[in-house]
């Protein structure tokens, strides 16, 4: 099953997250069989200021549970997050 994560940074955090992005990429790579895709939300001046993330993961639970491990949730970078069940509909790979 498929979850739509979305979380939005505190603010004033870029240096937070500019620290703990070597350890998040980290995390997300060995991780990799339950990331579908991520990018961050940018604001005006191209700044992250959030991250978008699809997970795969068996339920709600589990899927609350990785993303509470991503080192920027560990490091208190995150003012909110939201875990949604979603479903790929359009322009879905084939091997999703």
């Amino acid at each position: 099953m498929m979850f739509a994560v979305t979380a939005l940074d505190k603010k004033d955090h870029l240096e937070a997250r500019l620290a703990t992005r070597p350890a998040h990429l980290q995390f997300w790579d060995d991780n990799a069989a339950s990331m579908v895709l991520a990018g961050p939300f940018l604001d005006a001046q191209g700044k992250a200021t959030g991250s978008l993330m699809i997970v795969k993961a068996d339920n709600q639970a589990a899927a609350e549970a990785l993303v509470a491990k991503d080192p920027y949730a560990e490091a208190g970078l995150f003012e909110s997050v939201v875990v949604r069940p979603w479903n790929w509909v359009i322009n879905r790979p084939e091997n999703i």
